[in-house]
Order: structure tokens, then sequence, then C-alpha cells
């Protein structure tokens, strides 16, 4: 192994050390709570708006990750990730847009706005920047000035950070995979439908959202890494920069959860 392997691989364990220790990797306290089906229906509602609002509002820290990136592979990836988000299909195991249709339906907006509907959720407040709570807002606007940053090193340490949370766990066993956030989401709805909803004879809510996101991310996880490394080959590419970013993205998504956790404890019955 020659001396520029050795150095990227320091720096992947560097990497390793700051971001993957995360509490919101490793102690997300709203997931760990909601996936036990726990939650009530206002508590539901409560994270479908949250979620409504950052899934809208990220649109355009995506296009603006898309323009400042650094390299190539970044652009294109990110440019994958924001044409999904509008309504274009992805392939999953790679996260390619390639030769993919567009139809609205498939806005991720849209899908949010489909649960809206089921939870009688008034229509006009989904996505909508005053729906968000303090909370909500800090998170893109943490987002904003990190991964949407017009320094490409800032855009890709948080885009790294950000697309390794959202894929952690994926693809490494069943008990580690139960810990990845989306994977928490999809159960903790499933345990919600089953214990409150169909006892109810209710309209399930439909997971679909929540499941399409974590079988993609596993694509996305796998982008990043191979951005990875062309961008520590840059030239000028600082370390220190890259993970503080990186550290700082994974704060501000950290806020949304402890907002929502907040919530959801003031909506218990």
């Amino acid at each position: 192994m020659n001396e520029k392997d050795n150095k990227f691989n320091s720096f992947k364990q560097k990497i390793g050390n700051e971001f993957f220790e995360h509490s919101v990797i490793v102690n997300n306290p709203y997931t760990k709570w909601f996936r036990q089906g726990l939650s009530n229906t206002e508590q539901v509602k409560d994270l479908i708006k949250q979620f409504s609002v950052f899934s809208n509002h990220f649109i355009v820290v995506q296009a603006k990750r898309m323009v400042n990136a650094s390299t190539l592979e970044g652009e294109e990836c990110a440019r994958a990730i924001l044409l999904n988000e509008c309504g274009v299909m992805q392939d999953v195991k790679t996260g390619s847009i390639e030769g993919k249709t567009f139809f609205t339906k498939g806005a991720h907006l849209n899908w949010l706005r489909e649960i809206a509907n089921i939870l009688e959720i008034e229509p006009k407040v989904i996505g909508r920047w005053e729906t968000g709570t303090k909370s909500t807002h800090e998170f893109l606007e943490g987002l904003d000035q990190t991964y949407g940053s017009r320094d490409g090193q800032l855009g890709a340490g948080a885009s790294f950070a950000i697309e390794t949370w959202a894929s952690f766990g994926i693809g490494q066993g069943e008990e580690v995979e139960s810990n990845n956030f989306w994977k928490e989401l999809v159960v903790g709805l499933e345990n919600h439908n089953q214990n409150l909803r169909l006892p109810r004879k209710l309209k399930p809510i439909p997971i679909g959202f929540f499941q399409y996101h974590f079988e993609t991310e596993s694509g996305h996880g796998a982008n990043v890494w191979q951005e990875l490394e062309k961008t520590f080959n840059q030239p000028g590419f600082d370390e220190e920069k890259f993970i503080e970013a990186g550290k700082l993205a994974l704060k501000a998504i950290y806020t949304f959860w402890l907002g929502l956790d907040e919530v959801r404890k003031e909506l218990e019955n």
C-alpha cells in the first residue's frame, strides 16, 4: 500500500470516529421511541407535517449542493437526488436516474400529501415554511449553511455525513440494520397501524414514502463513498474543513429529531 492509500485510509478512520458515533446515528431518542408503535394520531400528524417542511425546502438546499459541488461526481450525485425528490424515478441499487421517467405523483412531497389526506391534515399546511417548528427551521438553515454552501469542500463534508447517516446499517445484518432511522420509522408506522388504526377500522397509513427511502439509501451511501475518494485527492483538500462541515450537518439533523421528540411528549395522551 502506497503513501497516498495510507493517508486516505487514515482519513476514513478519522471520519468513522467523528461521524459514526454521533447521537443522531447511534441514539436517536425519537426514532427509538417511535418504532415501538406507541404514537397516537396527533404525534404521527406532527411527524408528517414536519417531514413535509423538510422535504419541500430541502429541494432548494439540494439545488445549491448541485451547483456548488467541487467535483463532477458530486454534481451528478446531487442532481440525481434532486430530480428524484421532484418525481424522477431512481434505480434502487445504484441511485441512478438515467433513462427513468418523471411523474408528478412521484414527487416526494406528494407522497406525504397522500398520508396527510388520510390523517385529515389541512392540505395547505403541508410543506409550508410556517408549518415548521423552530427546530425544523434550525435544521434546514444548518443544512443550507453546510450542505448548500458555496464552498464545495464544506458541501462535500456535509453531503458525506448526511448520506452515510441516512444509509447507516443498511446491508450490515438485521440487527444493525434495524437501527437505521428509516427502518425505525417504517416499523413504527407498521406498529402504529396495527395498534391504533386497524383495531378502529381506520385506513392504515401507507409506508411507501419511508420504505422507498430505506431501500434507496444504500445506493446513495455507495455514491458518497465513491465521491469521497475523488474529493480527498483534489489539490488543496482540507480534511479539517470537511470533517467540521459533516459534524455541523449532523448537529443540525439531531436538532430536528430532538424537536420532534419534545413535541411528541407534549402530545402524549
